[in-house]
Protein backbone atom coordinates (compact mmCIF):
# COMPACT_ATOMS: atom_id res chain seq x y z
CA UNK A 1 0.00 0.00 0.00
CA UNK A 2 1.87 2.90 -1.21
CA UNK A 3 0.37 5.43 0.78
CA UNK A 4 0.34 3.53 4.40
CA UNK A 5 3.24 1.65 3.42
CA UNK A 6 2.18 -1.54 4.70
CA UNK A 7 2.74 -5.03 3.04
CA UNK A 8 -0.96 -6.10 1.47
CA UNK A 9 -0.03 -9.33 0.04
CA UNK A 10 3.31 -11.90 -0.02
CA UNK A 11 4.10 -14.96 -2.15
CA UNK A 12 6.61 -17.21 -2.93
CA UNK A 13 9.39 -15.44 -5.15
CA UNK A 14 12.65 -16.81 -7.40
CA UNK A 15 15.91 -17.13 -5.95
CA UNK A 16 17.83 -14.77 -7.99
CA UNK A 17 15.55 -11.92 -9.30
CA UNK A 18 17.01 -10.38 -12.29
CA UNK A 19 14.24 -8.49 -14.35
CA UNK A 20 10.44 -8.04 -13.64
CA UNK A 21 7.65 -7.15 -16.31
CA UNK A 22 4.11 -6.14 -15.83
CA UNK A 23 1.13 -5.36 -17.82
CA UNK A 24 -1.80 -3.80 -15.31
CA UNK A 25 -2.06 -6.75 -12.95
CA UNK A 26 0.21 -9.07 -13.81
CA UNK A 27 3.78 -9.16 -13.19
CA UNK A 28 6.62 -11.91 -14.08
CA UNK A 29 9.57 -11.91 -11.92
CA UNK A 30 12.68 -13.17 -14.05
CA UNK A 31 15.11 -15.39 -12.27
CA UNK A 32 18.01 -15.57 -15.14
CA UNK A 33 20.43 -17.46 -13.65
CA UNK A 34 17.76 -20.58 -12.08
CA UNK A 35 15.76 -20.61 -15.01
CA UNK A 36 13.05 -19.63 -13.63
CA UNK A 37 9.72 -17.23 -13.18
CA UNK A 38 6.86 -16.20 -10.78
CA UNK A 39 3.75 -15.42 -12.60
CA UNK A 40 1.58 -13.34 -10.44
CA UNK A 41 -1.69 -11.94 -11.23
CA UNK A 42 -4.67 -10.88 -8.42
CA UNK A 43 -2.69 -11.30 -5.49
CA UNK A 44 -1.63 -15.11 -6.67
CA UNK A 45 1.47 -16.48 -7.98
CA UNK A 46 3.40 -19.66 -9.20
CA UNK A 47 7.01 -20.16 -10.11
CA UNK A 48 7.30 -22.20 -13.01
CA UNK A 49 10.23 -23.48 -15.24
CA UNK A 50 11.39 -22.13 -18.46
CA UNK A 51 14.09 -22.71 -21.06
CA UNK A 52 18.02 -21.57 -20.63
CA UNK A 53 18.34 -18.33 -19.54
CA UNK A 54 15.41 -16.05 -19.98
CA UNK A 55 16.66 -12.50 -20.02
CA UNK A 56 13.70 -10.61 -20.30
CA UNK A 57 9.83 -10.77 -21.46
CA UNK A 58 6.78 -8.97 -22.20
CA UNK A 59 3.19 -9.28 -21.73
CA UNK A 60 1.52 -9.62 -24.81
CA UNK A 61 -2.60 -9.56 -24.43
CA UNK A 62 -3.27 -12.41 -21.78
CA UNK A 63 0.42 -13.88 -22.97
CA UNK A 64 3.79 -14.14 -21.43
CA UNK A 65 6.75 -14.06 -23.85
CA UNK A 66 10.03 -14.67 -22.80
CA UNK A 67 13.24 -14.34 -24.43
CA UNK A 68 15.20 -17.12 -23.77
CA UNK A 69 19.09 -16.40 -24.99
CA UNK A 70 21.05 -20.01 -24.84
CA UNK A 71 17.91 -21.98 -25.37
CA UNK A 72 17.74 -19.14 -28.85
CA UNK A 73 13.90 -18.72 -28.40
CA UNK A 74 11.06 -16.38 -27.42
CA UNK A 75 8.69 -18.85 -25.03
CA UNK A 76 5.01 -17.98 -25.31
CA UNK A 77 3.44 -19.21 -22.19
CA UNK A 78 -0.49 -18.55 -22.02
CA UNK A 79 -2.63 -18.22 -18.87
CA UNK A 80 -4.56 -21.83 -19.19
CA UNK A 81 -0.52 -22.90 -19.10
CA UNK A 82 -0.07 -23.59 -23.08
CA UNK A 83 3.45 -22.93 -23.73
CA UNK A 84 5.22 -23.02 -27.55
CA UNK A 85 8.75 -21.74 -28.58
CA UNK A 86 9.85 -19.19 -31.64
CA UNK A 87 13.78 -20.07 -32.83
CA UNK A 88 15.66 -16.99 -33.19
CA UNK A 89 19.11 -16.05 -34.26
CA UNK A 90 22.09 -16.52 -32.73
CA UNK A 91 22.82 -15.33 -29.09
CA UNK A 92 19.02 -13.33 -28.88
CA UNK A 93 19.71 -10.42 -26.29
CA UNK A 94 17.29 -7.76 -26.07
CA UNK A 95 13.38 -7.44 -26.86
CA UNK A 96 11.36 -4.27 -27.23
CA UNK A 97 7.93 -4.16 -28.25
CA UNK A 98 6.87 -1.11 -30.35
CA UNK A 99 3.55 -0.32 -32.39
CA UNK A 100 1.49 -3.45 -31.69
CA UNK A 101 5.08 -6.17 -32.64
CA UNK A 102 7.84 -7.30 -31.09
CA UNK A 103 11.56 -6.56 -31.65
CA UNK A 104 14.57 -8.99 -30.75
CA UNK A 105 18.23 -8.34 -31.43
CA UNK A 106 20.65 -11.09 -31.55
CA UNK A 107 24.66 -9.96 -31.09
CA UNK A 108 26.32 -12.56 -32.63
CA UNK A 109 24.59 -12.41 -36.21
CA UNK A 110 23.85 -8.98 -35.53
CA UNK A 111 20.41 -9.51 -36.67
CA UNK A 112 16.96 -7.46 -35.96
CA UNK A 113 13.67 -9.81 -36.06
CA UNK A 114 10.30 -8.51 -35.86
CA UNK A 115 7.91 -10.98 -34.36
CA UNK A 116 3.71 -11.04 -34.34
CA UNK A 117 2.63 -11.62 -30.90
CA UNK A 118 -0.82 -12.55 -32.33
CA UNK A 119 0.89 -15.28 -35.20
CA UNK A 120 3.69 -15.69 -32.90
CA UNK A 121 6.01 -15.99 -36.01
CA UNK A 122 8.56 -13.98 -37.35
CA UNK A 123 7.37 -11.01 -40.35
CA UNK A 124 10.82 -9.28 -40.91
CA UNK A 125 14.46 -9.98 -40.40
CA UNK A 126 17.29 -7.56 -41.01
CA UNK A 127 21.14 -7.83 -40.77
CA UNK A 128 22.48 -4.48 -39.06
CA UNK A 129 25.63 -5.79 -37.09
CA UNK A 130 26.97 -7.62 -34.49
CA UNK A 131 28.06 -7.47 -31.06
CA UNK A 132 25.79 -4.10 -29.72
CA UNK A 133 25.71 -3.50 -25.87
CA UNK A 134 22.14 -1.74 -26.12
CA UNK A 135 19.09 -1.68 -28.29
CA UNK A 136 16.27 0.83 -27.74
CA UNK A 137 13.39 2.14 -29.66
CA UNK A 138 11.45 5.80 -29.53
CA UNK A 139 8.25 3.80 -31.37
CA UNK A 140 9.29 4.67 -34.97
CA UNK A 141 13.05 4.21 -34.85
CA UNK A 142 15.53 1.65 -33.41
CA UNK A 143 18.99 2.64 -32.05
CA UNK A 144 21.50 -0.26 -31.48
CA UNK A 145 25.13 0.66 -29.95
CA UNK A 146 28.21 -0.60 -30.65
CA UNK A 147 31.52 -0.14 -27.81
CA UNK A 148 33.88 -1.57 -29.88
CA UNK A 149 33.09 0.78 -33.10
CA UNK A 150 31.86 3.82 -30.13
CA UNK A 151 28.93 3.93 -32.78
CA UNK A 152 25.44 4.87 -32.73
CA UNK A 153 23.41 2.90 -35.35
CA UNK A 154 19.49 4.07 -36.59
CA UNK A 155 16.90 2.55 -38.62
CA UNK A 156 13.61 3.14 -38.82
CA UNK A 157 11.19 0.33 -37.59
CA UNK A 158 9.25 0.81 -41.31
CA UNK A 159 11.76 -0.35 -42.71
CA UNK A 160 14.35 -2.17 -40.34
CA UNK A 161 17.23 -0.80 -42.96
CA UNK A 162 20.56 1.32 -41.46
CA UNK A 163 19.51 4.78 -42.01
CA UNK A 164 22.22 6.69 -39.76
CA UNK A 165 25.73 5.87 -37.71
CA UNK A 166 26.71 8.66 -35.15
CA UNK A 167 30.09 8.41 -33.00
CA UNK A 168 29.01 7.94 -29.33
CA UNK A 169 31.71 8.83 -27.08
CA UNK A 170 34.87 6.43 -26.66
CA UNK A 171 33.20 3.30 -25.06
CA UNK A 172 29.71 3.37 -24.80
CA UNK A 173 27.54 0.86 -22.63
CA UNK A 174 24.09 1.46 -22.12
CA UNK A 175 21.42 4.44 -22.79
CA UNK A 176 18.13 5.31 -22.36
CA UNK A 177 15.78 7.88 -23.97
CA UNK A 178 15.37 11.30 -21.90
CA UNK A 179 13.18 13.06 -23.79
CA UNK A 180 10.49 12.49 -26.60
CA UNK A 181 10.11 15.05 -29.66
CA UNK A 182 8.39 17.52 -29.18
CA UNK A 183 8.00 20.77 -32.16
CA UNK A 184 11.50 22.01 -30.60
CA UNK A 185 13.63 19.34 -30.35
CA UNK A 186 13.80 15.58 -31.67
CA UNK A 187 14.40 12.60 -29.13
CA UNK A 188 17.24 12.82 -26.86
CA UNK A 189 19.27 9.56 -25.63
CA UNK A 190 22.03 9.76 -22.43
CA UNK A 191 24.47 7.21 -23.35
CA UNK A 192 26.71 5.88 -20.40
CA UNK A 193 30.61 5.56 -21.60
CA UNK A 194 32.58 4.14 -18.41
CA UNK A 195 35.93 4.87 -20.40
CA UNK A 196 35.20 8.56 -21.00
CA UNK A 197 33.36 8.64 -17.10
CA UNK A 198 30.64 10.47 -19.11
CA UNK A 199 27.00 10.46 -19.88
CA UNK A 200 26.92 11.81 -23.55
CA UNK A 201 23.33 13.44 -24.47
CA UNK A 202 22.67 12.89 -28.16
CA UNK A 203 19.60 13.23 -30.66
CA UNK A 204 17.87 10.41 -32.48
CA UNK A 205 16.35 10.25 -35.81
CA UNK A 206 14.63 12.84 -37.66
CA UNK A 207 13.12 13.40 -41.27
CA UNK A 208 14.35 16.66 -43.22
CA UNK A 209 11.07 18.23 -43.15
CA UNK A 210 10.63 17.65 -38.94
CA UNK A 211 14.36 19.19 -38.94
CA UNK A 212 13.44 22.07 -41.02
CA UNK A 213 10.37 22.62 -39.25
CA UNK A 214 12.00 22.31 -35.28
CA UNK A 215 14.76 24.96 -36.97
CA UNK A 216 11.50 27.22 -38.06
CA UNK A 217 10.49 27.08 -34.44
CA UNK A 218 13.71 27.55 -32.76
CA UNK A 219 14.04 30.73 -34.53
CA UNK A 220 10.60 32.02 -34.57
CA UNK A 221 11.34 31.50 -30.01
CA UNK A 222 15.16 32.96 -30.48
CA UNK A 223 16.42 29.77 -29.43
CA UNK A 224 19.13 29.17 -31.62
CA UNK A 225 20.36 25.45 -31.98
CA UNK A 226 20.00 23.20 -28.90
CA UNK A 227 23.52 21.42 -28.14
CA UNK A 228 22.90 18.60 -26.00
CA UNK A 229 25.21 19.04 -22.26
CA UNK A 230 27.01 16.60 -21.13
CA UNK A 231 27.98 15.21 -17.45
CA UNK A 232 31.26 13.84 -16.20
CA UNK A 233 32.33 11.61 -13.08
CA UNK A 234 34.54 10.74 -10.89
CA UNK A 235 34.23 7.14 -11.72
CA UNK A 236 33.35 5.12 -15.26
CA UNK A 237 29.46 4.93 -15.17
CA UNK A 238 28.26 2.03 -16.96
CA UNK A 239 24.49 1.64 -17.16
CA UNK A 240 22.16 4.99 -16.82
CA UNK A 241 18.30 5.26 -16.36
CA UNK A 242 15.62 7.82 -17.11
CA UNK A 243 12.09 8.90 -16.59
CA UNK A 244 11.19 12.15 -18.94
CA UNK A 245 14.12 14.14 -19.37
CA UNK A 246 15.88 12.98 -15.79
CA UNK A 247 18.67 10.72 -16.09
CA UNK A 248 20.00 8.73 -13.23
CA UNK A 249 23.47 7.19 -13.75
CA UNK A 250 25.26 3.85 -12.08
CA UNK A 251 28.57 2.89 -11.18
CA UNK A 252 28.51 -1.08 -11.08
CA UNK A 253 32.29 -1.27 -10.27
CA UNK A 254 32.10 1.34 -7.14
CA UNK A 255 28.16 0.49 -7.02
CA UNK A 256 27.90 4.37 -7.17
CA UNK A 257 24.44 6.04 -8.12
Amino acid sequence: DPAGLQRLWSGPGVDQPSRIVSSGDRIAVIDTFGNRVALIRDGHNEVIGTGETPLDGVFAGEDLILLERDARVLERIAPDGTRSTLALAADPAFLLQANGMIYVYSRLEGVVQEVSPKLFAITRRATIAPFASDFETDGKNGYLLFPAEATLRSFPLSTLKLTAETRAGAVPLDMALLGRSNVVRTNTFAIADPAARRVWTLEGMQSVAGAFARGFVRGLLGLGLLAPGHSEFPTGVDRVAARGSTAVAYDSASGTL
